[in-house]
């Protein structure tokens, strides 16, 4: 495992995953004068979705804190260096919040999305192949959908943690899984704790 620090992005990825990447791990809040993820309409095709729990809410409003606010900013850096290509958020102000700033900064369109099935699931592997999908979900529900991504089971996340955006990259070789953590530290966790970052699978097809 190899650990890159950087403004946005903490890290702890195997050299072979970090490649596939193009770079996740290289200061994208920093310098990125170009998209790190391009589009690829291969026939062997890399689709990549991130997968974030909305950011920091207000109590039990439907609104997102100061520090909310400054974390969406900064997924709005990392999905513009990862050149997020669509953007996937359930009808509520903190998660279409979460995902506004990159929304505006891209000029892409959020798409709305209820509950997610396998169905969906399928819909958006085909639809967006070769691009780069964004998607906000809640505490109870991002785990559930990167799994599904991934075709594993649910992934945890715990209450108090907003900082966590899963990674999964479909083509026919293979699926590849990791959590990664982007902003200020959230939780207890510290920003170096192995059981919170780094490759989760790898599945051949």
């Amino acid at each position: 495992m190899n650990r890159f620090e950087t403004q946005v992005v903490w890290c702890t990825i195997s050299k072979a995953v970090c490649q596939g990447l193009l770079g996740l791990c290289v200061a994208v809040g920093v310098v990125a004068t170009r998209p790190l993820l391009a589009q690829d309409e291969s026939a062997d095709a890399t689709t990549t979705f991130l997968v974030v729990r909305h950011a920091e809410r207000d109590g039990n409003l439907d609104k997102l804190t100061k520090i909310g606010v400054e974390r969406a900013q900064r997924l709005a850096a990392v999905g513009s260096a990862l050149n997020v290509q669509a953007i996937y958020s359930t009808n509520t102000k903190r998660t279409t919040g979460t995902v506004q700033p990159l929304a505006k900064t891209t000029e892409t369109e959020i798409e709305t999305y209820a509950a997610p099935s396998k169905n969906w699931i399928a819909s958006l592997k085909q639809k967006h192949s070769g691009q780069v999908v964004l998607i906000v979900g809640h505490s109870n529900t991002a785990g559930v959908i990167a799994g599904m991504l991934a075709n594993d089971e649910p992934f945890e996340i715990k209450h108090n943690e907003y900082d966590a955006i899963f990674v999964i990259q479909v083509s026919k070789s293979g699926t590849r899984s990791m959590r990664l953590r982007y902003g200020s530290r959230s939780g207890s966790a510290s920003s170096a704790d192995p059981d919170k970052m780094g490759e989760l699978k790898t599945t051949h097809q």
